[in-house]
């Protein structure tokens, strides 16, 4: 088992040299068992890894379990690379949402304007 943290902080992704330590990502931790990838929310620490994971392969395979669906908890899905390759299979849990939402929805709103750049 493989475990790396690439965000740690709250609510504020604060990188820079005074993180570097511990990091300046919001929540994102990797979790490798055998050839499973389990990734623990999506903070803005899932960029850097999404990068990490595009040096290694051209499919992905992951599951990402978000804690809630607070920002600083999925801020990173728009950007992880993986997402946008055909071949990768990316499934995203959430158990927290209430019976009215769905994560769809919550994905849809958080990159839709004037919340997002590029959107249409």
């Amino acid at each position: 088992m493989l475990v790396r943290f690439w965000g740690v902080r709250g609510s504020v992704p604060c990188p820079g040299n005074g993180t570097a330590r511990y990091g300046g990502n919001t929540a994102c931790v990797e979790v490798r068992c055998g050839d499973r990838l389990l990734v623990f929310d999506a903070g803005t620490g899932l960029r850097p890894l999404g990068n990490s994971l595009g040096h290694s392969a051209s499919d992905v395979q992951a599951d990402i379990f978000l804690s809630h669906c607070h920002i600083d908890h999925i801020a990173g899905l728009p950007f992880f690379a993986p997402a946008y390759r055909p071949a990768s299979q990316i499934r995203v849990w959430a158990g927290n949402l209430l019976p009215e939402r769905a994560l769809a929805q919550v994905a849809r709103t958080v990159m839709s304007e004037p919340l997002f750049p590029g959107a249409s």
